[in-house]
């Protein structure tokens, strides 16, 4: 079965850009939601940072990972985070996406990692405020509900055709700091 990728393209400033890759069911348009999610999100992160969301992307096939086709038609969306404070580039929260699926005796799980976030997001002990947690898996269970978001299972090794795409039925920020480190020297 094909499935859509939605490549949200990150503008960060300091650190440089990046890439969150989403996945639908091939005729599930899932643009407005992420815009909604993201629009939520953006007084957690530096006015530097900016999401664009594009109204097209590619179709593959969910077995072997192939491109297949395009697909159009989607609500694109550019949306600019507003939270004037300090922060440290590449360091932030995450959300953890759950699915019932299981393939090869694993849980099907995913992560959006959400870097950088300002200052004000963090308890004194350097955890996650949980006022902003709260936020997040506000936004999360509102794009969790839409049903349309998936997580795609890569096949497990070149030629291989095991690959498989699941529902997303859970998300949730979890109370833990991450960080990203950039491989650019």
């Amino acid at each position: 079965m094909p499935i859509r990728r939605l490549p949200v393209a990150w503008q960060t400033g300091a650190g440089g850009s990046g890439l969150s890759v989403f996945y639908s069911a091939f005729g599930v348009d899932v643009t407005t939601e992420l815009g909604t999610w993201f629009n939520a999100l953006r007084f957690f992160h530096p006015t530097s940072v900016s999401w664009s969301i594009p109204a097209s992307g590619d179709i593959l096939d969910e077995t072997t990972g192939e491109i297949t086709g395009a697909w159009t038609g989607g609500t694109a969306a550019s949306i600019t985070a507003t939270g004037a404070a300090a922060y440290a580039a590449g360091t932030g929260a995450f959300v953890r996406w759950g699915t019932a699926g299981i393939v090869r005796g694993r849980r099907v799980k995913g992560r959006t990692f959400l870097c950088p976030t300002i200052n004000s997001s963090y308890e004194s002990d350097g955890t996650i405020l949980n006022a902003s947690i709260t936020t997040i898996n506000t936004a999360t269970t509102t794009l969790v509900g839409a049903g349309k978001l998936m997580i795609w299972s890569r096949p497990s090794g070149p030629g291989a055709s095991d690959g498989s795409g699941h529902l997303v039925v859970s998300g949730q920020c979890a109370d833990k700091v991450t960080s990203l480190r950039t491989r650019r020297s």
